[in-house]
């Protein structure tokens, strides 16, 4: 869980600058989407693994279970650091958090 509050901003090529703290817990790779009200969330590679297992196990029957899993992965982007501790938001992402 990431506690804290950081002002961030955004360049013209859509990078992102992920504080240090958030970094070490994130690591190398890590997996950003959609979050509810206009957030992004961050996992580590391993709490994504956890995350796909949970939303399998939803029922497929039902459409605000299909609904919240295409809302997350449809979004999904696998990001690596670059050495400045930057990752490249797609646009969509981008819109969603405004």
């Amino acid at each position: 869980m990431f506690m804290g509050e950081f002002e961030h901003s955004v360049d013209t090529k859509g990078r992102l600058i992920i504080p240090a703290k958030f970094r070490e817990q994130l690591g190398e790779q890590f997996v950003v989407t959609r979050g509810m009200d206009g957030c992004l969330f961050g996992y580590p590679m391993t709490e994504w693994t956890v995350l796909q297992e949970k939303l399998k196990a939803l029922p497929v029957n039902r459409k605000d279970a299909r609904a919240f899993v295409r809302f997350f992965y449809s979004a999904a982007t696998e990001c690596e650091l670059d050495k400045q501790g930057r990752i490249n938001l797609p646009k969509s992402l981008r819109d969603h958090a405004a």
